[in-house]
């Protein structure tokens, strides 16, 4: 767009009358105002401004603020202010619309009454929250119905990692324990020897043992040996979120549910519980897939290694067998003692199996 010109000559006279008037906030010309200053650097050629004499305490709202770079401007100049009645005054302000005369005008960020100015920030900071929340509302509650759907399919499969998770709590609870001091310590399977130091036979200043560490892989699957496996508990508490707002199969339905939380002051909460959610289930989802990663192949090949290393000093048994309908894996402790000893079989369907693999997205943070 090429630059328009001024719209006035910028005298600043008592009346002004070359100016758009408006019954009230004209918010549809935000977008036209500021593409204009996007293309044109010059945001006070942008049509139907009111270029008379303003007061400081004149009331008014803002529609939109902005900046502009003054090496950009086709002049090198400051951008006039009819408040402050000087040709070059800012690069910053506000387009806003004036009450009382009912018209746009543009002003410099600093140029209004300090009271005026904060009334108008303090109404622009609430229509902002207000329009965000509308608009998010809008979106989104349409997407619950889908989104309980979805958690209920989770249950399912969120029971079976459970189970799985027990079953090797109750089997063989010091070789998980010992997996969960791994899941602390960063994830890697690692064992540590003292060996002989050789440059101490020619410094007597040097240790005669240094630690050398073996590594052996890194674990997968670390939901199974946490302190506790709860992801029916979290299913159900964001459930429990959602149900107030599970009719909304549609949008005329979502109108009217957003329309009755902005009436009852309680759309903020809505915001809150139905994005936080949508990024929880995002995270449950990738965690219980990710859960099913400790049956693998490779995982469990690094595991028995290190299960059974002459540096283990707690060793264990590892073992993976393929059946049709899925993977089972027993891991074992032998003890002489028959407290001591350890046994657990746990079982990965085909079923899971799949819908893991599936589903091991990680959660887009930027989206969320």
């Amino acid at each position: 767009m090429e630059a328009t010109a001024h719209a006035a000559e910028f005298t600043f006279p008592e009346e002004y009358t070359g100016h758009t008037m408006y019954r009230e906030s004209p918010f549809h010309i935000i977008e036209d105002f500021k593409n204009h200053v996007k293309e044109t650097f010059t945001p006070e050629t942008f049509p139907g401004l009111y270029w008379g004499r303003l007061r400081t305490n004149e009331p008014f709202e803002i529609l939109h603020q902005f900046a502009v770079d003054r090496k950009k401007r086709p002049q090198g100049d400051y951008i006039p202010c009819p408040m402050c009645r000087k040709k070059e005054k800012f690069l910053e302000g506000s387009l806003v619309f004036m009450f009382g005369r009912q018209c746009v005008a543009i002003i410099g960020h600093d140029c209004a009454a300090a009271e005026v100015k904060h009334a108008a920030l303090s109404k622009k900071k609430a229509d902002d929250i207000r329009r965000h929340q509308e608009d998010f509302l809008m979106t989104r509650l349409v997407q619950v119905p889908s989104m309980l759907r979805e958690i209920e399919a989770l249950k399912l499969i969120a029971t079976e990692i459970e189970s799985i998770f027990h079953s090797f709590k109750s089997g063989a609870p010091t070789i998980q324990k010992a997996l969960r001091q791994v899941r602390k310590t960063g994830g890697d399977y690692t064992l540590v020897e003292m060996v002989d130091n050789e440059a101490a036979r020619y410094d007597e200043r040097l240790p005669k043992k240094v630690a050398r560490d073996s590594y052996f892989g890194s674990m997968q699957g670390d939901a199974l040996v946490r302190a506790s496996c709860k992801f029916l508990v979290e299913l159900r508490k964001y459930e429990q979120w959602l149900l107030s707002f599970a009719d909304c199969e549609d949008e005329t339905a979502a109108m009217d549910m957003t329309i009755g939380l902005l009436e009852r002051r309680e759309a903020a909460k809505a915001v809150q519980y139905i994005g936080t959610a949508g990024r929880k289930l995002e995270w449950i989802r990738f965690d219980m897939s990710a859960a099913c990663y400790f049956f693998t192949e490779e995982h469990i090949d690094d595991l028995r290694e290190w299960g059974r290393d002459r540096l283990q000093p707690a060793p264990f048994e590892v073992e993976r067998q393929l059946r049709n309908d899925g993977t089972a894996i027993v891991i074992s402790r032998r003890a002489t003692k028959d407290f001591e000893r350890e046994y657990a079989r746990l079982f990965l369907s085909e079923e899971l199996a799949s819908w893991a693999d599936a589903n091991r997205r990680m959660p887009n943070i930027e989206t969320l």
